[in-house]
């Protein structure tokens, strides 16, 4: 059974929780699904302290909020999946902190080298409107951070409420990313 670490970046259950659904459903049964909101966590900016270059085998964040806990979880996680809206051409604040604050799994012996990261965006423009952007962010940090990137689904245009739900073809495609992805997870 394969554990996924769902972080989501949304403040509210919509268009990014659905077609997040949708993924994991493509995934099919039998894996440990647990589902993080991101808004309901005490997360601080990184404050470039660097008091985590110096712990070995641990993240050493001296910051002891709530990014402690999900240090833990992301190391024992198959698979990371990063959900969130796109917000003024990228992700959410709140991803976007909990991103930077994973520099602290870097540091040392490299935390997260080999751990299996994807995305799943919402964007109400077409891609190219801040999403391909956000992918960008985190195939870089996955390329540095020795972490197998396993892609991205972007929803988009993505409609929202009802017209989404009605949205044969949306589904369709995140149902066949989640696919892609336990066949990654399956490969390891």
């Amino acid at each position: 059974m394969n554990h996924v670490l769902v972080l989501e970046g949304s403040p509210r259950k919509g268009n990014t929780s659905a077609v997040t659904d949708w993924v994991l459903a493509g995934m099919g049964k039998g894996n440990k699904v647990t589902r993080v909101k991101l808004c309901e966590l005490d997360i601080h900016p990184c404050q470039a302290c660097l008091a985590c270059t110096k712990t070995k085998g641990a993240p050493g964040c001296a910051q002891g909020d709530d990014m402690t806990e999900l240090y833990d979880k992301m190391i024992d996680a198959d698979l990371v999946l990063w959900t969130s809206p796109i917000y003024c051409w990228s992700v959410t604040a709140r991803v976007k902190s909990a991103l930077e604050r994973c520099f602290a799994l870097l540091t040392g012996e490299g935390l997260l080298k080999g751990s299996k990261w994807a995305l799943v965006l919402t964007a109400g423009g077409d891609a190219f409107d801040g999403a391909d952007l956000a992918v960008q962010v985190f195939a870089r940090f996955s390329r540095y951070a020795g972490i197998e990137y396993l892609g991205q689904h972007v929803a988009a245009p993505c409609p929202d409420g009802a017209k989404l739900a009605a949205s044969a073809a949306l589904r369709s495609s995140a149902r066949g990313f989640g696919k892609e992805l336990a066949k990654a997870l399956r490969a390891k």
